[in-house]
This record gives structure tokens, C-alpha cells and sequence, in this order.
């Protein structure tokens, strides 16, 4: 078959292209071998402060015969943070370009690496074919069921944002500057990355406060499809251990299934999702060849 490839125009986070890479990652996040790059992992990366939009144009969409995509070269956030090849098709024709795209366009201090699912195993096999080398485990996809909601308890004079919550913009920054363990005060946001993104729902985002800051925070990504896409969740250091992390990723997780979500996943192996529920589902390997 023979495939075209386009790279992603204008160096433009949501692009004439975007809602197209939308529809092909919502397509393909309930295959397990593309579900550690969801949509809401595009989308939440195209939301991020510190994306290089530079480098977007480095992204390829390959087309086959009919115009239909079938494959994505895509790096997240950081261009130097590797690359990732998703496909709806395992097709080695396919995976054999997309390779040499990566070869061509991602050689980094002479080398190419490339994250691939363990579960992707036509993607696996054409990499050893080509002389890529297996090194280690990079992170894991894990999942839980949302066949029924989940009970939390919350501690006394802290409040779960109800449905209807309007975000304040200063104190959500406040909450992922302090949560992720930055010191002193944030820059502001630059009022572009406030406007919500394409797919973006409000009711997703799911926050603990008090009467003078948000404490925990959870965000979900979710719009149709057995899958929802759990970020990172976020407690500042004074609310640590007491519950509030847990019951941000269970209210989230509840909207979710409520909108018709089937199944959640997170990309991470931290313990407190095991705690919590969360077990395995797959894991991203790191394959490494020298550059040209």
C-alpha cells in the first residue's frame, strides 16, 4: 500500500489538523497497544506551558490509499523525550516509514529512541528487525473498571467542587505550581492557554479547597469510548496524606462514568494508584539504535 506522509502545519498548537489527530486517537485508546498516548494526553500537552510549539512541525500523519490516517510520529511536551509511533493498522509497510521518519527527524546527541507498548508486538518486532536495542521498562499504563461508583471520605472544612464549580484561574495555578513541589510563586498564565481547548469539559475537573486555596486536584479527559484519560493528580504539601488524592481521582473517575466511561487509565506506576485500585494494563519500553 502506499502511504503519504504530512507533517503538523502552521506550528500551532490547535491546528486545522488537531481535531482530525482527535478522532484518531479517540479511535484508537480503547486498542491496548495505543493506549498509553489517549487523546487527552495530546490535548493536554498542547495545552502545556512549557510545550516546544517549535518542534510541532516534526509531528507526521501518515495517510493511506484512501486519505485515511493510519499512523502518527508524535512527541510529548519535550521534544528531547523520545518518540512515540501510533497506528490503527499493523501494517509493517507502515511501521517501516514511520521509523524511517523517526530516524530522519528525532536523532537526538546521535541517537534515535523510540517508546513502544510491550503490547504492540508488530511494532516490537519490526524495531529489533531494524536493530533497535530494548532497554528499560519507561512507565507504566495502569487501569481500573468503572462498572460502579466509588465511596471517599473528605476531612472536615474541605469541599469536592460541585458540577457547577467556576475555576479560579490564579488558585488552579497555585495547586499544580505547589502540588508538583515548586517553590515560590508562579508566573502567571498567558491568557491564550486559559481559553478552554477543543474537547476540554469543565466537569471534569475536580478539585478539594478550603476557604482560601484548592488543596488536591484531578483532571479527567473523556468525550466518548470505553476510556478516560486520568492526569497526574496533584495534592499541596500540607494536605498530604489525608485523603484528599484519593477522593479528587474517585469523584473525577465518577463523572466520568457517568458520561459513559467504562474503564479509566493513568499513565504512571506510583503506588498510591495501586493503593487506590489501579493494576497494570501495559508498559512503555525505551528502544534505542544509533542515529544515522
Amino acid at each position: 500500500m502506499d502511504y503519504q506522509v504530512e507533517q503538523y502545519k502552521n506550528k500551532q498548537r490547535f491546528n486545522e489538523q488537531y481535531d482530525e489527530l482527535y478522532k484518531f486517537l479517540l479511535k484508537t485508546a480503547d486498542n491496548g497497544y495505543n493506549e498509553h498516548f489517549h487523546w487527552g494526553r495530546l490535548e493536554w500537552m498542547m495545552c502545556h506551558t512549557l510545550l516546544e510549539v517549535q518542534k510541532l512541525e516534526k509531528i507526521a500523519l501518515f495517510r493511506d490509499e484512501n486519505n485515511l490516517l493510519t499512523g502518527l510520529v508524535i512527541y510529548d511536551t519535550f521534544f528531547d523525550d523520545s518518540v512515540y509511533l501510533i497506528h490503527s493498522a499493523a501494517d509493517k509497510e507502515l511501521l517501516n516509514l514511520m521509523i524511517d521518519y523517526a530516524m530522519q527527524n528525532y536523532e537526538i546527541d546521535g541517537k534515535v529512541v523510540i517508546k513502544a507498548n510491550h503490547k504492540d508486538t508488530v511494532l516490537n518486532a519490526v524495531l529489533q528487525e531494524r536493530g533497535f536495542l530494548q532497554n528499560n521498562k519507561e512507565n507504566a499504563i495502569l487501569e481500573i473498571s468503572l462498572e460502579q461508583d466509588f465511596a471517599y471520605n473528605m476531612p472536615k472544612e474541605i469541599y469536592i467542587s460541585a458540577q457547577d464549580f467556576q475555576i479560579d484561574n490564579r488558585c488552579f495555578q497555585n495547586v499544580l505550581h505547589k502540588g508538583f513541589d515548586n517553590e515560590g510563586s508562579p508566573e502567571p498564565w498567558d491568557e491564550e492557554l486559559l481559553k478552554p481547548s477543543p474537547n476540554e469539559n469543565s466537569f471534569l475537573k475536580v478539585f478539594a479547597y478550603n476557604e482560601t486555596e484548592y488543596c488536591s486536584h484531578c483532571g479527567v479527559w473523556y468525550t466518548q469510548g470505553e476510556t478516560a484519560y486520568i492526569e497526574p493528580v496533584v495534592t499541596i504539601p500540607e494536605f498530604r496524606k489525608t485523603g484528599l488524592a484519593k477522593a479528587v481521582v474517585y469523584e473525577a473517575m465518577n463523572r466520568a462514568r457517568k458520561l459513559g466511561a467504562k474503564r479509566a487509565v493513568v499513565l504512571s506506576s506510583q503506588e498510591f494508584y495501586f493503593r487506590i485500585g489501579f493494576h497494570i494494563s501495559s508498559e512503555i519500553y525505551l528502544w534505542e539504535t544509533r542515529g544515522r
